[in-house]
C-alpha cells in the first residue's frame, strides 16, 4: 500500500475514532455529572488538571520524536520507554508531595488521596508512549482508534455503574485508571514490541534535540488549557470547577466534532500551496470565512439556548455553569479567525511565530484571570473571552508576517456570519425569554433550535446571499473529500 493510501485510511480512522470518542464521552459525562455533585465532580476535575499538565512532561516529546527519526531503532525505542517511564515515576513522587498542601485550598483530606491515585495513570499511560510511537509510524491507526474506542466506553460504563451505587468521587478515579489499564493492554498486544532491558543517555540526547521545540509548545498550550481550571479550582473551590467544566464541556464538543475535520483538510490544503509555491493567504481567508458560516452560529445559538441546554442534560444543580456557556460562546470571534493560525503558518516554515502567539496569549491569559480571581467564578470564566480578543491583534500581525494577508481581509471573511449569528442569537433568546416562557425547557429548547436555524438561514439569504452559496458549496466540497479520504483541493487551492 502507498504511503498516500495509508496516510488517507489513517486519516479516516482517526476521524470515526474522534467521533465515536466525542459522542461516547459526552454521554458518559453527562450521566456522571447527574448521578454526581458539583464538589464530587470538582475534587476529580481539579486534580485531573494537574494530571494533564504532568502528562505532558510525561510524555515530554520523546514519541513525536521517534515517529520523526528515519527509521526504527530498538535501543533507541527502549532508551525512550524507560525514560517515559523513569519521568513518571518522578511526577508521581512529587504530585505525592505536593497533594497534602494542595488539600488546604479549601479542600479536605479526599483531594490528596484523589490526587495520588490519578497520578498512576501516569505509570500505566508511559508504558504505551512508545508503543503508540511504533504504531503511529507504520499507519496502524486502526489498532490506535480500536483500543481508544474500547478503552472509553468500558471505562465510562463502570464509572457510571459505580456512580450510580454510591462511590461518589472513587468512581471517576476508577473509571480513569481503567481506562488507561485497558488502553496499555490493549496496545501492548498490538504494537508487536518489547523494550529491551538497555539505555543510553546519547540516544535520550538525540531525541531531546527534537522533543524540546515539541515539548515547550505543548507545555505553553496545554497551560492556555488548563489555567482558568487551576485558578477557579485554587480561589474558589471544587464545586465551581464542576460549574466551569460543565459550562466549557458542549462547546469543547462542537469544535472537536466540526471544526477539527476542517483543520484537517486545510492543513493538506496548505502543505500542498505551499510545496507549490503558490501564496497561502487567500486560500486561509477562504477557509476561514468557511468556517464563519457555522462555528458563528453554532456558538451565538448555543449562548442563546445554554439554560435550557444545561436544564435538560445536566440537571438544576449546574445552574451556573450555563452562564459559563454563554460567556465562552463570545470567543468565537476571535477563535474563528485563528482557527487556522497554526497549519497556515506550520505549511509557510514559520512554526516559531505560533509559538510566540502561544507564549503571549498564555501570560495575557494569566494576567487577566489571576486579576479576575477575586470577583468570582463568572469573571474568571470571562477572562478567558477577554484574552481571546486582547491577542487577536498580535495573531493578525503575525499572520501578516508570515503568509501575508491583512488584518482587514480576515475581518472581512468572517463579519457576514458573525453579524448575522449575533442577530439570530439574540433574538431566539429574546424568542424563548419572552414568548416561550411558560413552556417545558425540552419544547422550548426544541423551537428555539429550529428559529435559530431557519432565522439564520434567512438572514444569510437576504444579506449575505452570495456569501452564503460561495461558502456552502465550499464547505460540501471540504467535508465531501475529507469523508473519502483524498487529497483535499476544493477551492482552497484556486
Amino acid at each position: 500500500m502507498s504511503i498516500k493510501a495509508k496516510f488517507a485510511k489513517s486519516g479516516a480512522w482517526m476521524m470515526v475514532s474522534a467521533i465515536f470518542n466525542n459522542l461516547s464521552s459526552m454521554i458518559i459525562f453527562v450521566a456522571l455529572a447527574r448521578l454526581l455533585t458539583p464538589t464530587q465532580f470538582g475534587i476529580v476535575a481539579f486534580a485531573t488538571i494537574f494530571i494533564e499538565l504532568s502528562r505532558t512532561l510525561v510524555v515530554a516529546g520523546i514519541p513525536d520524536a521517534l515517529i520523526q527519526r528515519k527509521g526504527w531503532d530498538d535501543d533507541v525505542a527502549s532508551s525512550a520507554f524507560w525514560t517515559n517511564i523513569g519521568l513518571s515515576l518522578a511526577i508521581c513522587m512529587v504530585i505525592s508531595l505536593i497533594a497534602a498542601p494542595l488539600s488546604y485550598f479549601g479542600y479536605d483530606e479526599i483531594f490528596a488521596l484523589v490526587l495520588f491515585a490519578l497520578s498512576f495513570a501516569l505509570v500505566i499511560e508511559a508504558l504505551t508512549t512508545v508503543h503508540t510511537a511504533k504504531l503511529r509510524r507504520e499507519f496502524r491507526y486502526k489498532a490506535i482508534a480500536g483500543r481508544n474506542m474500547v478503552a472509553n466506553v468500558l471505562g465510562g460504563v463502570i464509572g457510571i455503574a459505580l456512580a450510580a451505587i454510591g462511590w461518589g468521587v472513587w468512581a471517576l478515579v476508577a473509571s480513569r485508571l481503567l481506562s488507561a489499564s485497558l488502553t496499555s493492554i490493549i496496545l501492548w498486544r498490538t504494537s508487536g514490541w518489547t523494550p529491551q532491558l538497555s539505555f543510553r543517555w546519547d540516544h535520550v540526547r538525540s531525541l531531546s534535540r527534537t522533543s524540546f521545540h515539541l515539548l515547550s509548545n505543548q507545555l505553553i498550550g496545554q497551560a492556555n488549557t488548563q489555567i482558568a481550571g487551576l485558578i477557579i479550582g485554587v480561589a474558589i473551590g471544587p464545586a465551581a470547577v464542576a460549574q466551569f467544566r460543565v459550562g466549557t464541556r458542549i462547546l469543547d464538543l462542537m469544535a472537536q466534532l466540526v471544526i477539527s475535520p476542517l483543520q484537517a483538510a486545510a492543513m493538506s490544503a496548505f502543505s500542498r500551496l505551499a510545496n507549490d509555491g503558490k501564496p497561502i493567504g487567500p486560500a486561509y481567508t477562504r477557509v476561514t470565512r468557511t468556517c464563519s458560516l457555522i462555528a458563528c452560529p453554532m456558538f451565538f445559538g448555543a449562548a442563546a439556548i445554554a439554560p435550557d441546554v444545561i436544564h435538560v442534560l445536566f440537571g438544576s444543580q449546574w445552574t451556573e455553569a450555563a452562564t459559563i456557556m454563554v460567556i465562552n460562546s463570545v470567543v468565537v470571534g476571535p477563535s474563528v479567525i485563528m482557527y487556522f493560525f497554526v497549519p497556515a503558518l506550520a505549511a509557510a516554515g514559520y512554526s516559531a511565530l505560533s509559538s510566540r502567539h502561544y507564549f503571549a496569549s498564555l501570560i495575557v491569559n494569566v494576567t487577566t484571570a489571576v486579576a479576575a480571581a477575586p470577583l468570582g467564578l463568572l469573571a474568571i470564566a470571562a477572562a478567558k473571552t477577554i484574552q481571546s480578543h486582547l491577542t487577536l491583534p498580535y495573531g493578525l500581525r503575525l499572520t501578516k508576517q508570515a503568509i501575508g494577508l491583512g488584518a482587514l481581509d480576515n475581518l472581512r471573511a468572517v463579519a457576514p456570519a458573525y453579524l448575522a449569528s449575533i442577530s439570530m442569537g439574540g433574538a431566539v433568546w429574546a424568542l424563548g425569554h419572552f414568548a416561550l416562557g411558560g413552556m417545558t425547557p425540552l419544547s422550548r429548547l426544541a423551537i428555539m433550535a429550529v428559529a435559530g436555524v431557519l432565522l439564520y438561514a434567512a438572514l444569510l439569504a437576504v444579506f449575505a446571499r452570495r456569501f452564503f452559496k460561495d461558502n456552502l458549496s465550499e464547505l460540501t466540497s471540504l467535508f465531501g473529500r475529507f469523508k473519502q479520504s483524498r487529497p483535499v483541493r476544493s477551492t482552497l487551492e484556486g
